[in-house]
């Protein structure tokens, strides 16, 4: 995977599903209130900062962790904001179970906050086959 500059938001978030820590989560996305993220289900999506808390917090309580393993990510530049874009393997963890991986994607907007890329909005999904 490409790490560092903005593509690091994407193992960075990656990092904090697999612990299933929800304060690592949240810094991973810029603060106030200004934040959003997309999952793979119809009701994962949040707007807010309140909602996002909500949303993460709720994912990461359920009986498996995520993580996913990006490929290249493509990033467009602009300046102390990017779009980035990753196709990954993405890896259900469940409690005392056999892991399973599927096809995922992770995108959208990040931004340079204190020398750290940090997500404005993301999208996490598996696309159907």
């Amino acid at each position: 995977m490409t790490t560092g500059g903005p593509a690091q938001a994407v193992h960075d978030l990656s990092e904090a599903f697999a612990a299933r820590d929800l304060d690592a989560a949240l810094a991973c996305f810029t603060p106030g209130d200004d934040v959003g993220y997309a999952g793979s289900e119809l009701t994962e999506t949040a707007a807010g900062r309140a909602a996002l808390t909500a949303l993460l917090g709720k994912v990461l309580r359920r009986p498996e962790a995520y993580s996913w393993k990006a490929g290249d990510v493509v990033v467009h530049d602009l300046g102390d904001h990017a779009y980035v874009f990753a196709e990954a393997t993405g890896t259900a963890h469940p409690d005392g179970g056999v892991e399973e991986n599927f096809p995922y994607r992770v995108s959208g907007l990040v931004e340079q906050v204190n020398g750290r890329w940090l997500w404005r909005h993301c999208q996490g999904g598996e696309p159907s086959a």
